[in-house]
């Protein structure tokens, strides 16, 4: 199962998730659009994973990916079960980037309104400790373009000094989406 999570103020239908599905299969890829309470998006995440587990063929494998925010989450989510992570542009430290959006939003996509408050990040921030204990290079394949104009590269690049393989890209920006084949050919070589 590949679990892809979405940026900040997105949602789980996009391009990216259309090609993920197109290569490996609709029934293969969970695209849900994230809560914005953190707290929320690790239940719906723990509730999908537990079942996987209790339906899953001995060969399937788990695999998350991530954009932005998502790359974040899937890093955490990783570490906390055991599986690859494929991240691209990841939020380093959500709680600090995010500090700005207190309060309220809307959705990029559904046009949604909702909330971002103190105690989100407070929860963004616990995860980010978390990683820092617990801290596997062995379970990220990092992609990163040096040209985010959303995220600096290079505090990307020195977060995430080990991992299992790292992409850097000159150009692509925040959305990576002139280079995604090659994030769905890192997915195929894990699946």
């Amino acid at each position: 199962m590949i679990v892809y999570l979405h940026g900040f103020g997105s949602s789980g239908s996009s391009a990216k998730v259309d090609a993920l599905k197109a290569k490996f299969g609709a029934d293969q890829v969970f695209a849900p659009n994230l809560p914005i309470d953190p707290r929320d998006v690790a239940d719906l995440i723990r509730e999908k994973v537990l079942d996987w587990y209790g339906t899953r063929k001995s060969d399937d494998k788990l695999v998350f990916v991530g954009t932005s925010l998502g790359a974040f989450y899937a890093s955490f989510f990783g570490h906390t079960y055991d599986a690859p992570a494929v991240i691209v542009n990841p939020s380093v430290r959500p709680y600090e980037s995010l500090s700005d959006k207190v309060g309220k939003n809307v959705n990029n996509v559904t046009k949604e309104e909702f909330w971002v408050t103190l105690a989100h990040l407070d929860t963004l921030k616990f995860m980010r400790e978390y990683l820092t204990n617990n801290y596997k290079g062995v379970l990220i394949h990092l992609f990163v373009a040096k040209d985010d104009e959303v995220i600096p590269s290079y505090e990307m690049l020195n977060w995430y000094q080990y991992t299992a393989s790292t992409h850097i890209e000159e150009t692509g920006g925040h959305r990576f989406t002139e280079h995604w084949d090659k994030v769905l050919d890192k997915v195929a070589e894990l699946i």
